[in-house]
């Protein structure tokens, strides 16, 4: 699998274009998105560039990790973070084999992060544990109703979510944002058009 994705990051640059998606850009003037913070299958890196540029502006603390899955897209990530004069800790991992740690990140962000059912339950219990009290998840991903869209995401539908899994892991935490339904999409070459998301902005309370 992780030479598929480093094949098509090879063949296009920017895969998913330059601008941060646009749940990001209008969650981040919501809540603050400030301290340490993991961005997981990131790509080529456009959400968190946004964020470490929006927190340097306003002279808040940040720092980034960045987890994905292609060597060739964390390339790609770590010339425009040099470029941009931003730190940032790259690590090219499965997620099926990570060890999560415990209350180490004040944000967790995932945005069109796709994996079998499985992997998708233990990636978010794996984020819940990962997550300081009043810790943010925040993303973007697409629901299962996007099978019948066909403008994006994974062929099958057991890669795309089910909301029940976010309020069944996050029960007990703060829904300051979510939402199921469609949105306008058009991000690279392989976003485009209406589409149905799972949008959401969670603390943690623990």
């Amino acid at each position: 699998m992780n030479q598929h994705w480093d094949n098509l990051y090879s063949q296009t640059q920017d895969l998913y274009g330059i601008s941060p998606n646009h749940f990001i850009q209008h969650i981040a003037d919501q809540v603050p998105v400030v301290g340490k913070t993991l961005a997981i299958a990131e790509g080529e890196g456009r959400n968190i560039l946004y964020l470490a540029d929006k927190a340097k502006q306003q002279n808040d603390s940040f720092s980034a990790e960045i987890w994905d899955y292609s060597k060739v897209a964390l390339q790609h990530l770590s010339a425009k973070a040099q470029q941009a004069g931003f730190d940032f800790t790259l690590r090219n991992i499965d997620l099926n084999d990570v060890e999560w740690p415990r209350e180490h990140y004040q944000n967790v962000m995932c945005v069109y992060g796709h994996f079998d059912e499985n992997t998708q339950f233990n990636v978010l219990t794996g984020i819940r544990q990962a997550l300081t009290n009043n810790g943010w998840f925040i993303g973007e991903l697409y629901s299962k109703e996007q099978i019948d869209y066909q403008t994006g995401g994974p062929k099958d539908i057991n890669y795309l979510y089910d909301p029940m899994s976010f309020l069944s892991v996050f029960k007990n935490d703060h829904l300051y944002h979510f939402y199921v339904g469609e949105q306008e999409r058009h991000e690279g070459k392989l976003h485009n058009g209406k589409c149905h998301v799972v949008q959401f902005a969670i603390q943690v309370k623990k």
